[in-house]
């Protein structure tokens, strides 16, 4: 990071990713072609795991070049007087693994719906199992990652 004054540390990085929902993950295709999705995640341990359809442009990217980028930003504020922003930021990156084993899909299923619906568990434990075929696992392990502030 080139701006060291704006750093966090580890521990405040990971706060970030855990106090939100979405990344925009950045990919590069089988043509060389930058490609960038926004995804919801869960964070486990070392990685960041995302779910989506079987087939695309995006699963595509993975399979030709399985490095991958995620930017996770959280709350932003203009701030005009200072001509800045209040913000922080995170990225994260590492290799990406596509999941196609049902358990793993599963328990990664499971935490979606544990994170984003706990007072609908039961319903969305069952929707898991119906989707369950067409579904298919991200994992991204963490190898680089850093965090930063604006004005604070």
């Amino acid at each position: 990071m080139r701006r060291k004054d704006l750093e966090l540390s580890i521990e405040e990085t990971y706060e970030i990713i855990d106090a939100n929902k979405y990344a925009v993950v950045s990919l590069v295709d089988a043509e060389g072609l930058p490609y960038g999705v926004a995804l919801d995640y869960i964070h486990k341990g070392n990685s960041l795991y995302f779910h989506g359809a079987q087939e695309g442009r995006k699963i595509e990217a993975m399979k030709a070049n399985p490095r991958a980028c995620a930017v996770i930003l959280g709350e932003t504020i203009v701030v005009p007087e200072k001509f800045g922003r209040k913000y922080v930021s995170v990225v994260a990156e590492g290799p990406i693994e596509l999941i196609n084993d049902n358990e793993y899909k599963r328990q990664v299923m499971k935490w979606v719906v544990e994170r984003n619906s706990p007072n609908y568990l039961e319903k969305g434990y069952a929707i898991i199992e119906k989707m369950l075929e067409r579904v298919l696992v991200y994992k991204m392990d963490i190898v680089n990652i850093s965090g930063k502030h604006g004005i604070r």
